[in-house]
């Protein structure tokens, strides 16, 4: 079975018609035709369905191939539109393939029609795939345009293989340039860059182009005008079947806004932490009452992280202060359970294991009652009544045990 020729003939012999549709056959063509030879034939021919190709005659009564070539064009239409005519001047075939005609053929020479027709058939979907990629191309360049209008970040384009660089204005708006400040090189963006910062952009760039790493780097730029930008520069290459980095492209991003808000959570973390450390010291308050001793008062309640807090602090203090004596005043402490015991005398076994001699004062009626109920062990513990007591025992004789200095 032939290929498929949907075919609008437009001649008014019957007998080259048949010649006509013989020699298609002949050219392996399955052809379905309908035959016109008047202009109003030919447009109700046109609404009626679509074609393959027109074989036109050159001269008839009332109609020609510049006529019907007319109304092709003027319905937009792409058909390979061939003239077979039995003669025809030089002249005419001129004027006819200026007009768009895209072949003739002699009657006298039939075997070139099937050969004509696929040259033309071909040629028209090389013509259709053309007009389908600069349509898509097109669209392909306004959708950037309208990106890169749209974007908030700066793009940029570099070709690494030439050297040449693109940067659109809202990138070149980023960096605070001034007009004429930016090259259209690689280069001319470096020099940008702070000085501090430009190493380690370089070093970024070298590290994506020769392993592949990721570029998303950050640096400062300072403008004309004099202010500090941060920036963050991140790219994509494209690299060649030898390795080669050829073409990379990325975005440019303002994130000054972000770094000033980082440095003000910094400060307030900063403050915080300073506060917190206060609070420490206020809970935790050491005062050296005496030469060579010194006192704990303790409030409030005691839980595991405070007990670790009372700790850190006393101990330290004592190997500030080099102290004899820690005394450890529960006075305004709250009611005293077994694990708040506990954490009592965990605090004077680890005071006495530096040499230092702990006493515990402050221990109330009710919470005396409380430490015997429980049945938490201070009788290791030096305890006596209040501060004064301590004090006059602490200057009435040296430690149990003198800490190695």
């Amino acid at each position: 079975m032939g290929t498929p020729l949907r075919v609008l003939l437009v001649e008014d012999s019957e007998q080259d018609a048949r010649l006509i549709l013989r020699e298609l056959k002949r050219g392996s063509y399955d052809t379905s035709h309908e035959r016109v030879h008047t202009p109003e034939g030919m447009t109700e021919a046109l609404s009626r369905q679509a074609y393959d190709v027109v074989l036109c005659d050159h001269s008839m009564p009332r109609f020609d191939s510049l006529a019907a070539l007319r109304m092709i064009k003027e319905r937009g239409l792409d058909l390979p539109f061939i003239i077979v005519s039995g003669s025809i001047g030089e002249t005419i075939v001129a004027e006819v393939m200026r007009a768009g005609a895209d072949d003739y053929v002699l009657k006298s020479e039939l075997r070139r029609l099937a050969p004509a027709i696929e040259r033309s058939l071909r040629d028209v979907a090389e013509r259709a795939e053309r007009r389908r990629a600069e349509i898509a191309l097109k669209e392909s360049e306004e959708r950037f345009a309208l990106a890169v209008l749209g974007a908030r970040d700066g793009l940029w384009d570099w070709n690494l293989a030439a050297g040449g660089a693109y940067y659109s204005d809202r990138f070149k708006d980023i960096l605070g340039c001034r007009d004429g400040e930016l090259g259209d090189s690689i280069e001319s963006f470096l020099g940008l860059v702070d000085a501090e910062d430009r190493d380690r952009v370089e070093a970024a760039l070298r590290g994506h182009l020769e392993r592949r790493a990721p570029y998303d780097v950050e640096f400062r730029r300072r403008t004309a005008a004099g202010e500090l930008r941060w920036l963050c520069s991140r790219g994509q290459a494209l690299w060649d079947e030898q390795g080669r980095a050829t073409r990379m492209a990325g975005s440019l991003s303002d994130i000054t806004a972000r770094k000033r808000a980082e440095a003000v959570l910094l400060d307030k973390l900063d403050i915080i932490e300073r506060q917190q450390e206060a609070i420490r010291q206020l809970s935790t308050p050491i005062i050296e009452v005496w030469e060579g001793v010194i006192t704990m008062p303790v409030f409030g309640s005691v839980d595991e992280r405070r007990a670790e807090q009372m700790m850190e602090v006393l101990l330290q203090a004592i190997m500030r202060t080099r102290c004899r004596s820690a005394i450890i005043d529960l006075t305004g402490a709250d009611g005293i359970d077994h694990r708040t015991g506990d954490h009592i005398v965990r605090l004077v076994r680890a005071v006495e294991l530096l040499g230092v001699r702990g006493i515990v004062v402050g221990i109330r009626p009710e919470v005396a009652q409380t430490i015997v109920s429980l049945g938490v062990d201070l009788s290791r513990i030096n305890t006596l009544a209040n501060l004064r007591d301590a004090l006059v025992h602490c200057m009435q004789g040296p430690a149990p045990r003198e800490r190695r200095r």
